[in-house]
């Protein structure tokens, strides 16, 4: 067996060159990590996940081309058992809810040091979970009838959440089918129950809402 066989493969998807290569050569000072592909756009992570299939992918929520909990969603169709980090400047809960519940394994804030991205890769490669306390609270809150759910977008379906995040981040109705491989009538009527559930009238107050809960990308 050659080195190269016990080295963790990753994929690290950010949209900023300078934050994708800062992320590269930290995780070059380990050994055991080869980086096997980068991507700068969500399209081109779930296209990287099916050629280079993996052990544990690095993302970022705000991509061109397709939102991070759609690419998440798109890789977790293509592979069931993906091992996804996100790596995100975000600290607010209900960024950690939505993706936790769209399939991430993991969630680390980019102003962690290189011992944290290490550890928190280490734990997805062996099959575990990292989240911050806050969130594992909530869920633990949540599961246990204590509490409500803490996230604003608790109440919808996964596929609501793409719709919510690709309405707030601009793209229209037929962006939104193209995107989520939908009929136009689907993306309407899911766009529809989004607003519905928000209890908002139209798009302007669903960005207005989601800017005020700190979901605006």
């Amino acid at each position: 067996m050659t080195i190269n066989d016990n080295k963790i493969r990753l994929i690290v998807a950010d949209d900023h060159t300078l934050v994708r290569q800062g992320i590269v050569q930290m995780l070059k000072q380990h050994d055991e990590f080869e980086v096997i592909c980068e991507c700068e756009d969500g399209i081109a992570l779930v296209q990287a996940v099916v050629k280079y299939n993996p052990d544990v992918i690095l993302m970022d929520i705000s991509m061109p081309k397709m939102n991070g909990l759609v690419a998440i969603d798109r890789v977790i169709q293509q592979r069931s058992d993906a091992k996804v980090l996100v790596l995100t400047m975000h600290d607010e809960i209900e960024y950690m809810v939505a993706l936790h519940r769209a399939g991430a394994r993991g969630y680390l804030l980019k102003e962690s040091s290189t011992d944290q991205l290490a550890t928190a890769i280490r734990a997805l490669y062996r099959g575990r979970t990292f989240f911050p306390d806050i969130l594992e609270k909530s869920l633990e809150r949540t599961a246990s009838g204590r509490g409500r759910p803490t996230s604003l977008l608790g109440g919808l379906t996964r596929r609501e959440r793409e719709v919510f995040f690709l309405v707030v981040a601009g793209h229209t109705t037929k962006d939104i089918a193209g995107l989520l491989d939908m009929s136009h009538k689907t993306a309407e009527n899911h766009r529809g129950r989004v607003l519905a559930k928000m209890e908002v009238a139209n798009t302007a107050e669903l960005i207005r809402l989601a800017a005020r809960e700190g979901l605006l990308e």
